[in-house]
């Protein structure tokens, strides 16, 4: 459906304004359900796009560098035993850890003698250190109370709650 257009005259300059005003919401109402038929033809004058007026900065602007740089979030702090070794005499006696299920846990020995660590977990794990100073690097898979035994003492090093 078209509709008739209004006659610009520009004779007097006041009405030039409502005079374009009235031209722009006519061809704009003049446009189908479909976007087609906007009744403009050769030689109309055309309207120009519309421009965004959001004030949001543009996604391809990169931010202004910086100073300093942004602190990175630091990682909490490996859970360690460390365990001493002297003769028969073992330390720590029953030390209570908590571990998630798959995190390491860090064994630090100091020894005056080779020996083995039993470890009774979902399945048993054994860790074997040497005289000196070593570390060692335990994961337990599997919930639940794991004891970490220093197997030729006898002597129970560890309750581990995994969880």
């Amino acid at each position: 459906m078209r509709t008739r257009r209004p006659t610009l005259s520009l004779s007097r300059p006041a009405a030039l304004p409502a005079a374009l005003l009235a031209a722009c919401l006519a061809l704009a109402g003049c446009a189908g359900p479909d976007g087609e038929g906007s009744g403009a033809t050769a030689g109309d004058a055309s309207t120009p796009e519309p421009t965004s007026t959001s004030s949001a900065p543009s996604e391809t602007a990169e931010p202004e560098p910086t100073a300093t740089p942004e602190p990175t979030p630091t990682e909490a702090p490996r859970p360690e035993l460390e365990i001493t070794v002297a003769g028969d005499e073992v330390s720590p006696n029953a030390a209570e850890l908590r571990l998630g299920v798959g995190e390491t846990l860090l064994l630090r020995f100091d020894a005056d003698r080779p020996g083995e660590l039993h470890v009774h977990s979902k399945p048993e794990q054994y860790v074997d250190f040497t005289a000196g100073t070593s570390t060692h690097e335990l994961v337990v898979n599997t919930p639940g109370t794991v004891e970490i035994e220093e197997h030729d003492s006898g002597s129970v090093v560890a309750l581990v709650e995994v969880s």
